[in-house]
């Protein structure tokens, strides 16, 4: 690439370190395309004009490496999805008669009153039950510019909740940090958080251009969902539900209907994805617990994840045939 942006050496840096976020054949297609509507955005503009540019062009970028453009089946599957995810946050909010609303009950009568190490996690419970019912509004309203940024509040809130976690974990005066039980305590921690970090995540990578209609109907149905499966697997309780097969099939239902996603069948497919944070969070810290450790249990999730995809790719190839073949 030899067009460098106004501004010398520093942009054309930037705008090569950008472009190589692109696919190589996209790149070679368009490179110079890009290139130049980059140079002419950016003409006179300042330095931070210039970053939200480059950033939107990278965010582009990955996109297209990832397959979540609007006209690709991701890009499609996320937005149907997106409804329904922000009806499951909702339905994950701590509601009189579950475990965890004591807790929230307790953060918000404390206030400003507690110590200042318990402060960033008293505000960050307390966002992660106000937060997703704001999100779900926006998005029954069809304000989908507010449902990202309540999206990447809900992430950050519960990044927050994660690192105080790893920060505040139990340790003896003078012993070890990272001891067995502080391992399986932050496990445990980390998958409970698993919902609220990835439906915000799957929210704020859905096509904006998509996004656009209101969905009261979608919303309700993902709430009610939410909810139903919370309460039917006992709230913050992880052994509830969780012996034997019961976890695994928690998360193979799911994974079996976004497989539908490559018979173009959008709907089931974005129930499954939609369903699915709530069932890792149900999962995983069963599944770690009943085969003596995380490490035991990568082996089978690299394997069954890998069987998946496989499954996923020859389901949506011959899918692609079929629809050449109708063409012609």
């Amino acid at each position: 690439m030899s067009t460098l942006a106004p501004g010398g050496h520093r942009a054309g840096v930037t705008l090569r370190t950008v472009l190589a976020l692109y696919p190589a054949r996209y790149r070679r297609d368009r490179g110079a395309e890009l290139a130049e509507v980059f140079a002419d955005t950016t003409a006179g503009a300042g330095r931070l004009a210039t970053a939200r540019e480059a950033f939107d062009l990278a965010a582009y970028g990955l996109r297209l490496r990832t397959g979540l453009t609007s006209t690709a089946l991701g890009g499609r599957l996320l937005a149907a999805a997106a409804p329904l995810l922000a009806g499951t946050l909702f339905g994950l909010v701590a509601l009189p008669g579950d475990t965890r609303f004591w807790r929230v009950a307790d953060a918000a009568r404390s206030g400003f009153g507690v110590r200042w190490q318990q402060l960033p996690d008293n505000l960050a419970l307390l966002g992660l039950t106000v937060v997703p019912a704001l999100l779900a509004l926006a998005a029954a309203l069809g304000a989908w510019r507010a449902v990202r940024a309540l999206a990447g509040l809900v992430v950050l809130l519960a990044a927050v909740r994660l690192g105080v976690s790893v920060l505040t974990a139990n340790v003896v005066p003078g012993g070890p940090w990272l001891t067995e039980p502080n391992v399986w305590l932050l496990l445990l921690d980390a998958t409970a958080l698993l919902p609220y970090l990835a439906a915000g995540g799957l929210l704020l990578a859905a096509p904006a251009d998509l996004l656009e209609r209101p969905s009261r109907l979608l919303v309700a149905v993902g709430a009610g969902t939410g909810l139903l499966v919370t309460k039917a697997q006992g709230g913050y309780d992880s052994w509830h539900l969780m012996d034997g097969w019961m976890p695994l099939l928690l998360l193979l239902a799911p994974l079996l209907l976004i497989l539908c996603a490559a018979r173009e069948r959008l709907l089931p497919a974005a129930i499954g994805l939609a369903v699915l944070p709530l069932t890792l969070w149900f999962s995983l810290f069963s599944l770690w617990e009943q085969a003596g450790g995380m490490w035991r249990l990568a082996p089978l999730a690299v394997a069954g994840a890998t069987g998946l995809l496989l499954t996923a790719q020859a389901l949506s190839t011959r899918q692609g045939a079929r629809g050449r073949a109708e063409v012609f």
